[in-house]
């Protein structure tokens, strides 16, 4: 029995070795105690009586079966250890693949990503960097490793950085972005900005978790920004146009959003001082312009923009003349204009020129028209512009007849003579005087005396042609008379006068 005993035993030992290594020594310890007991219960039935011999043996017999019984749930309870263990270590290889995969996705994806991640100690220290900051910042990430982060800091932005660090290591969590500068391996600075994530409190990471990205193009971007900002607040200020933007109520009432600074010089007034009494009620139109711009304003409503001239009356008194560029933003679900936006140039200095020329024209046209001699102007192509007064008595066609038409008292032979004359004065050579006959309206011929001069504009491209016609009809008429008078007086005696004798003189009746 004890053999038995002894086989079972040693059956289970080698079982022993398939069990997890805490339940190997509680089993093997079991099995070390029984295995002395049997040895112990061998010795002691050496020297002990035959009868107790049997009653050990009975007692053996019982502890035997009693083991059998042990030894049968020992090995069904290693044989579930057995399977639990299977599971667990497929569990565990099938995790170890999943994390041996998720860990190769990171470093791809940590490898591809274009923003810098970084892991930074509490003394500033790198533990970490990304793939990107070779990218970036021409640094290779092994390098920096137990490199100051802040060592490659802009000076100027330094402070500002050590700031914003302190605050990591003070409050946990994710702070605000910073812009700061950082140096580049070639030298020159990057512009960077970084979110901070303090987890030195996470037993997983222990560090501050830095995101960092290039926005050179952002702030070159900026910086345009600013520059155009500035350079429009210089021409604000040094021109006399100014912009605006008004709402339109339902009720057709217009109220100021805003207005630059120009304003105030043109007008006096302060863009707050219009925003709060609007365009109208602060009298800036001229009463004489107010009705004409309202109802222009309606003209144009239709066609969503317009430009205007009209004259303003500034905090001064003083009139000025503003031309007026805008345009109407209409709203489909309103079915109505909601807002005018528009910009004014002041033209004040252009209207009194206008007015100036206007007034010499005025001045000039009716020199012309009162001039005794005959005056008419063409344009570039030939067509009559002005015909005066003495043109109309000179040639018998009314200006009606004749303005916007081709000259009618040009001969058909000599129209090629005037074209020659019209080129050269489109050369800018003026003629100065020659002896011309055109018709009249009557059909007879007049003899004239011709000035013509070219019209050029500011440019001094030539528009035109003015013509003075001087009737030299009289003046020939006498230069005959003239002629004939001298050759009286340049003629001998004629035969007749040998044949008349002339009066005798009674001396002494003369006396008398």
């Amino acid at each position: 029995m004890l053999e038995k005993t002894f086989q079972h035993l040693q059956a289970l030992q080698t079982q022993v070795n398939q069990l997890p290594p805490a339940q190997q020594g509680i089993f093997t310890k079991t099995l070390d105690n029984l295995f002395n007991s049997l040895q112990e219960l061998a010795v002691s039935d050496q020297f002990e009586s035959a009868t107790n011999n049997a009653a050990k043996l009975v007692e053996l017999e019982k502890s035997n079966r009693l083991l059998e019984r042990t030894s049968a749930q020992q090995a069904s309870q290693l044989r579930q250890l057995q399977e639990q263990s299977q599971k667990e270590l497929s569990q565990y290889r099938r995790e170890n693949q999943a994390l041996t995969k998720s860990e190769a996705k990171l470093q791809k994806v940590l490898r591809n990503y274009p923003d810098i991640i970084s892991i930074l100690e509490s003394d500033g220290r790198v533990r970490y960097h990304s793939a990107a900051l070779a990218r970036v910042l021409g640094y290779k990430p092994e390098t920096r490793i137990g490199k100051v982060q802040g060592e490659l800091i802009h000076p100027d932005d330094l402070l500002a950085w050590q700031a914003y660090f302190g605050k990591l290591l003070e409050h946990p969590g994710i702070a605000k972005p910073i812009e700061y500068r950082v140096r580049h391996a070639d030298g020159y600075w990057v512009y960077i900005e970084s979110i901070g994530n303090s987890l030195l409190f996470d037993s997983n990471v222990r560090g501050i978790v830095m995101s960092s990205r290039e926005i050179g193009e952002r702030k070159q971007a900026e910086l345009a920004i600013k520059e155009s900002e500035f350079h429009y607040k210089i021409m604000s200020q040094i021109t006399s146009d100014f912009a605006y933007s008004f709402r339109v109520t339902p009720d057709g009432k217009f109220v100021c959003e805003w207005a630059t600074e120009a304003f105030a010089r043109c007008t006096g007034y302060l863009p707050e001082e219009l925003a709060a009494s609007g365009w109208w009620n602060l009298d800036l139109v001229h009463p004489d312009d107010k009705q004409m711009l309202i109802e222009q304003l309606q003209e144009f409503a239709d066609l969503r923009m317009g430009t205007n001239e009209y004259r303003i009356v500034n905090k001064k008194g003083e009139v000025r003349w503003v031309k007026d560029r805008w345009q109407a933003v209409w709203d489909k679900t309103e079915g109505r204009i909601v807002r005018l936006r528009g910009a004014c140039q002041e033209i004040s200095d252009r209207k009194q020129v206008e007015l100036q020329l206007q007034l010499a024209n005025e001045v000039l046209q009716a020199q012309i028209q009162s001039s005794p001699l005959a005056i008419n102007c063409t344009d570039s192509e030939g067509k009559v512009t002005i015909w005066n007064h003495a043109s109309e008595k000179l040639f018998g066609w009314s200006g009606i007849e004749v303005l916007g038409q081709d000259p009618p008292h040009i001969p058909e032979g000599q129209k090629q003579d005037f074209e020659d004359i019209l080129k050269s004065l489109f050369n800018g050579k003026a003629q100065s005087g020659f002896e011309v006959s055109l018709l009249k309206k009557s059909g007879g011929w007049i003899d004239l005396w011709l000035f013509a001069a070219p019209v050029q504009d500011s440019s001094g491209q030539t528009i035109g042609t003015i013509k003075i016609f001087s009737d030299l009809s009289e003046r020939k008429r006498i230069e005959e008379e003239r002629k004939k008078l001298a050759g009286v007086q340049n003629m001998e005696e004629p035969f007749w006068v040998r044949y008349v004798t002339p009066p005798t003189i009674n001396k002494k009746t003369t006396k008398k």
